[in-house]
């Protein structure tokens, strides 16, 4: 089966698009982890300063 150029071109502009969204969404993700991580560490460390000191 032979595909035309014009196709061809149609069908790798789509996973493009794909592949762009995906990376987008992906790092929209690694953001809000990371987000969440600081957000914990920060947490962690407001209590270990406001715990008296032995």
């Amino acid at each position: 089966m032979q595909i035309s150029s014009e196709n061809y071109i149609a069908v790798l502009t789509e996973q493009v698009k794909a592949l762009t969204i995906e990376n987008v969404q992906l790092k929209a993700h690694i953001l809000d982890v990371e987000a969440k991580a600081k957000g914990a560490n920060d947490d962690k460390v407001e209590e270990s300063n406001s715990q008296p000191t032995k």
